[in-house]
């Protein structure tokens, strides 16, 4: 009876640690994990977020609409569609935008200045909308 309880504790306990090892390894780290970031030409302020894709996470605010935007890019971020009817103030007050990190685990880095905040979205879409 003693061996058998043994047995069953030692199952048991065997059991539980491959379960939490599972579980610990079946998070998936994103095929595409991007910082993008918009600095101010004129103050140097700059906000920046990060954006996971496959699966969807980071502080992006539109996480998943900015993901299928890259992927309709295919990770190309001067092919973003953007949004080409936008109508944007002529005024000059430039912004860079910065994108580094992988697409699909393939190294990405993408740096732009635009001559405004609007013609940015108005070039990269959902992407630098933070």
């Amino acid at each position: 009876m003693k061996s058998t309880l043994a047995f069953t504790l030692a199952t048991a306990t065997l059991t539980g640690l491959a379960l939490t090892g599972t579980a610990d390894a079946a998070a998936p780290t994103p095929a595409t994990r991007i910082l993008l970031t918009v600095t101010s030409e004129a103050t140097g302020d700059a906000t920046e977020v990060w954006l996971g894709c496959r699966p969807t996470g980071g502080n992006h605010p539109e996480a998943e609409a900015a993901c299928d935007e890259i992927h309709v890019a295919a990770g190309d971020f001067d092919q973003l569609v953007g949004n080409p009817a936008a109508i944007c103030p002529m005024v000059y007050d430039p912004v860079t935008a910065t994108a580094e990190g992988a697409y699909n685990k393939k190294p990405v880095t993408w740096k732009k200045t635009f001559s405004n905040a609007c013609l940015l979205q108005a070039a990269t879409g959902k992407v630098f909308a933070f």
